[in-house]
């Protein structure tokens, strides 16, 4: 079996999933505090935050240097997802400057959750 692995990304989509197979997979996610998303990535993370601006915003708020890497990743039984979420929709193509960011974490329209696959 394969080591799990320990992603960031600014979304979380079951694509992530892959193929599923017949009888699914368990996933698991709850809110994580600024602290405890610090704590998990100073472990070592293969980064999938899409935006610039969004991996200067979660190195800046985590003190950990977060790559943007805008991949698709396939997610096994194990691994693990700290999500850096906005909790807003934002328009077609709209793209979020640093400060906006900022100022939706700040306002706790942004938040950092865990997704655990079992």
């Amino acid at each position: 079996m394969a080591k799990a692995k320990l992603f960031i990304a600014n979304a979380f989509s079951l694509n992530m999933l892959g193929a599923l197979p017949p009888e699914g997979l368990t996933l698991t996610a709850r809110p994580l505090s600024l602290e405890e998303a610090r704590s998990l990535l100073q472990g070592g993370f293969i980064s999938a935050v899409g935006h610039e601006s969004t991996a200067k915003v979660i190195t800046t708020l985590t003190g950990v240097e977060v790559p943007p890497n805008r991949v698709a990743i396939t997610l096994s039984p194990g691994d693990r997802v700290v999500v850096f979420q906005l909790g807003i929709r934002l328009q077609e193509g709209q793209i979020l400057s640093e400060e906006e960011v900022f100022a939706l974490y700040n306002e706790g329209k942004a938040s950092f959750a865990l997704v655990e696959v079992l």
